[in-house]
């Protein structure tokens, strides 16, 4: 498995940030190469499941997301989640208050599927692809919330 850590400071409330970054039905609208979640049970609380396309180097990769745990945590909130289908991951994203904002924190563990290991034989460019995507869903994430007020 590899592992993939990032965090942003977003110049919004924590609870706005958490309320949207944390809800599934939202997902597509700033997390790089996600589509829309279809058959969704549940509204974003632990046991949440629904399937995705997370499309990366023009493979479609079809995945489902279970909602393991979405809590108050401290001074902030915790989501986990667990990814299976083309690509296996265990997600962690934790929203703390930062000041007046929020300072969002993702961990990763995951494994990618041997379709994309042989599509590309360099595993450091699928690594670097793949930072490069959460940099861009961290910055997406931070647009939106900053550019106006934000519902979930």
């Amino acid at each position: 498995m590899w592992t993939l850590e990032k965090s942003i400071i977003i110049d919004r409330p924590v609870e706005e940030v958490y309320e949207y970054g944390s809800n599934p039905a939202l997902w597509y609208q700033w997390y790089a190469g996600l589509s829309e979640p279809k058959n969704m049970s549940g509204e974003g609380e632990a046991g949440t499941k629904a399937d995705f396309t997370y499309t990366m180097m023009g493979m479609h990769m079809p995945i489902t997301v279970e909602v393991i745990e979405n809590k108050q945590s401290g001074m902030g909130y915790s989501w986990k989640g667990e990814v299976s289908g083309s690509i296996t991951s265990h997600q962690h994203w934790a929203y703390m208050k930062e000041g007046r904002g929020t300072k969002v924190s993702y961990t990763e563990a995951y494994e990618m599927p041997n379709s994309l290991l042989r599509k590309v034989a360099d595993k450091l460019i699928i690594r670097k692809l793949l930072d490069n995507a959460m940099e861009q869903t961290f910055k997406n994430l931070k647009d939106v919330c900053e550019a106006k007020k934000i519902s979930a």
